[in-house]
């Protein structure tokens, strides 16, 4: 995939809390369990994610975390580019120093579309946006599995 381990788990863990009830405060042990990342992993994605303004954090029992309305109308790569930094590499992709729009390489101009592509993708759409229909996709899955029973 395009982005570090840290950005593919920031973005599950943002959906999830974008699907969650809004009123719901959700423990970072269940984000974990119910996404499949690593516990004291999460629980500093969370903290960074904190301090962006894209979850708030409640301490204490009864604790947890819920996403902010900033998150719900970032798009991925806004959330992603604040926890990891630059996500699309601007660099070459056969990697040869030599390569620019005036002495492109073979791959270069199918690099570019492709990248261009990609940025657009998880640019163009709010956090929310991508929830809601993931959510209905499950919701979908669900039904299915209910009449084939």
């Amino acid at each position: 995939m395009i982005y570090t381990k840290t950005g593919e788990y920031a973005i599950r863990a943002i959906l999830y809390l974008a699907k969650q009830n809004p009123d719901k405060l959700c423990m970072s042990s269940e984000i974990a369990e119910s996404e499949d990342i690593p516990t004291h992993y999460l629980a500093k994605i969370l903290q960074r994610m904190a301090k962006y303004g894209y979850v708030d954090s409640f301490k204490g029992r009864g604790g947890g975390f819920k996403i902010t309305s900033l998150a719900k109308n970032s798009s991925i790569l806004e959330i992603v580019e604040r926890i990891e930094g630059p996500v699309i590499n601007l660099k070459c992709v056969t990697g040869l120093k030599e390569c620019s729009d005036e002495n492109p390489c073979p791959l270069h101009e199918e690099w570019t579309e492709l990248r261009n592509r990609i940025y657009n993708l998880i640019s163009s759409r709010t956090v929310q946006e991508v929830a809601d229909e993931y959510a209905e996709m499950l919701e979908r899955q669900h039904q299915l599995n209910m009449h084939k029973h």
